[in-house]
This record gives structure tokens, sequence and C-alpha cells, in this order.
């Protein structure tokens, strides 16, 4: 059973378009690949009456459901009551935005003064703040390589930095990549006619999610550099978090196809069609040609199944989104990928798929693969990297 603390930004999403949809605890659990009883205390906890200054007052929200029998029953919350509109009695909803800064103000706490020995001081200026300032390491990556060292919180250790006990700032740390709207002009009523999009929406793929909990889950997207030229294709195993990275010369279906096609030739199609089973990427005209992607051309059986975000939500793949960080850290939005190589972007492919994460518990994306999926390791000769040896630095990539 998945551990609420362990909810993410894009389970609260889904949870609350489920919610909407008045499906129940069991459906969603599913879908959000947790446990009914762990969606029914999410919706408990981050529930709250609207319009209300003190919306999370456990009273106010019990007097609120007093007056009404269907808030004391599942989902209990009004999000899904077709008479909403018309109900006198005060509201309660579940939000996801607003759930996600409950459960991120709760957890938050700092502590006051600085609690750290010239000793301990002196160790971190050493062998810590190098790794951060020179090869570019994130506070997440030395924390889980250097836990001997870094005994105090993330929070503590971001104190001291701006209190000066380290001699680091603010700009030497890696900072949240923050995704704006794409300003594509979207003609939803052309895609609505093109027949290869019916059940491929994001709809269609909490269903069949839902259905085959077992099945392996990828995220696909591009990342581009100056408007124009090279992009970047990424693919995510979502539950490694592993990143496949491939240069393209273009930012269109041909190109994309091309590289599809080079890992089902390179892995054979028994172990794409494992790796690659759902795939979940948004409404770029790159990928327009799903059948490419999920047939097999050489048999015509069905090798995986594509669907599509809706314009507009990047929130619905958050996980290949929240992994495109570790590439602008090397190449920030508007750079020119015309000179780079494809053996530049290997090494930069396997750069950070060492990288520990905490979701992981301190475990490497390749470390999970190596686990889960070691054919896949060996047939595209993917090598580990020593923790220490790990950068981002864009002088060690190119």
């Amino acid at each position: 059973m998945t551990n609420y603390s362990h909810l993410c930004k894009e389970q609260r999403n889904n949870i609350e378009y489920l919610i909407s949809l008045n499906k129940s605890f069991s459906y969603i659990g599913k879908a959000v690949s947790s446990d009914r009883t762990t969606i029914s205390k999410e919706i408990k906890r981050n529930r709250y009456v609207k319009y209300d200054k003190n919306h999370f007052d456990q009273n106010i929200i019990q007097n609120t459901i007093s007056k009404c029998k269907t808030l004391k029953k599942p989902p209990y919350v009004c999000n899904p009551c077709p008479n909403k509109k018309y109900c006198l009695n005060a509201k309660v909803y579940y939000n996801a935005k607003v759930a996600q800064e409950h459960y991120e103000e709760v957890l938050s706490s700092s502590r006051e003064g600085v609690d750290i020995s010239p000793e301990v001081a002196e160790e971190i200026e050493k062998s810590i703040v190098p790794l951060i300032k020179n090869k570019k390491q994130s506070i997440n990556q030395v924390y889980i390589n250097h836990s001997d060292i870094l005994y105090m919180s993330k929070p503590t250790f971001y104190k001291y930095v701006d209190l000066n006990v380290l001699s680091l700032s603010n700009i030497d740390l890696p900072k949240k990549v923050k995704y704006k709207s794409r300003k594509k002009k979207y003609d939803n009523d052309y895609k609505r006619k093109i027949s290869l999009l019916k059940g491929r929406t994001y709809e269609d793929y909490l269903d069949f999610i839902s259905k085959h909990p077992k099945m392996n889950i990828c995220e696909m997207d591009t990342v581009e550099g100056k408007k124009g030229h090279k992009v970047l294709l990424t693919i995510l195993i979502k539950n490694t978090k592993f990143m496949f990275i491939r240069l393209l010369d273009k930012k269109n279906i041909a190109c994309v196809n091309k590289e599809i096609n080079k890992l089902k030739e390179k892995l054979g199609i028994k172990l794409f069609s494992k790796i690659f089973r759902i795939i979940l990427t948004d409404n770029g005209i790159e990928f327009y040609d799903p059948l490419c992607i999920e047939i097999d051309y050489n048999t015509g059986n069905k090798t995986c199944n594509v669907f599509y975000c809706k314009p507009y939500s990047s929130w619905q793949k958050s996980n290949i989104e929240r992994n495109h960080e570790y590439i602008r850290r090397v190449f920030p939005k508007g750079y020119d990928l015309d000179n780079v190589t494809e053996k530049q972007i290997q090494k930069l492919e396997e750069t950070i798929n060492n990288i520990p994460r905490d979701i992981l518990k301190g475990k490497t994306p390749y470390e999970e693969t190596l686990k889960y999926y070691p054919d896949l390791i060996k047939k595209l000769n993917y090598r580990y990297i020593k923790p220490d040896d790990v950068s981002l630095n864009i002088e060690s990539i190119l």
C-alpha cells in the first residue's frame, strides 16, 4: 500500500479528476497506484470549505458535513455532486493544487540558529562544496552519496547557505525548472476528426492503466534548444526513472519514427514491447504517427499503446517533465544543439541515469533498470558511473 506521504502532484491531479467523474476509491487507487484507504485518507486530510478563511478548520468542515447526508459517504466532498450549483449549503471540495500546498505546508519545518561545529563546516567545505560548485551536482545527489557528512536536514543546509556558513550562494544551487504553457495554437476541432486519436485520450489512458496495472508505463516528450534547430527526443521509464535521450535533426514525425525504429531493431520487438508497453506523450505534431510506434510492420502485431495528454497539461506526464531539469542544467533553454554530437548526448544520458533519486530510495535509474531490465542495459551497452564522477558541468559533457 502506498504511503500517504508518497502521493505526488501528478497523483493528486488524477485523484481530483477521477473524483469529478464519481469513480470509486478502488478505481482511483488502481489509477494512481495506491490503496483505496490511502485515497480516502488523502481526501479527508485535504478537503476544505470553499470561501472560508479557515477552510482547513476541522470544526468548520464537520459542521458543514453535518448539514448534508451526501458528504457523510464517499467521496466525502462536493466535487461530483450534480446539485452543487443550486445547493445553498457551504461546499466541501478536494482540489489538487490546494491539497499539494497544504501537504507541503504541513511537511515543511525549519530550525532557528546555527547548530554546526567548525569541524563539520570545514569537512563540508572540502568534500561537498566542490561537488556542487564544480561538478554541478544537486543537493539531493550529494545527500544520498554523503549522508555520513550531511547529517542535517536539507532545509537546514539551505539555511546555512543563506546565512553564509558555507562558501556557496543560491546561484550555485540547481534551480527547479519552471515549465510554461506552450504557445502553440492547437486546432482541437481538426484533431478530433483524426481517427487515429480515438481511444488514445488521457481519459482512455487512465482507464487502460487501471485495467492493466502490471504493464510498464513510459512518458515521451521533446526538449528544444534554439528554435528551428536540432531537438532532443526523451522517453522515460516511469517505475525506474531511466531516461532515453536521442538527438533529432528536426522536430518532426519522420525523425521521431526513425529513432523509434532504431530502438525496435536494437532491442528486438519482444523487449521493446515489454519496456514501452504503454506510452504517454503530448499533442506535439512530431508524435502524430502512433501506428509507427504501436505496430510491428514485419508481423502486423501491436507492440504497445500510445496515449496523448490534454493540450497545455504537462502535469499529466510530470515524471519526464521533472527529469528534464537535468538536461536544462547542461543545455539551458535557447541553447543551439546543432553542434552537439550523438556521442555527447549518450554521455549526457548515462550521466543523468547515474544520479540517485529519493523516489528510488537512494538508488540510481541505472541501478533500478539493471535490476528490472538487465537485457536493456546489456543491449544498449550502458555504463555505470561512480557517484563522485557524475558531473552535469557542460565542459564534462561536451
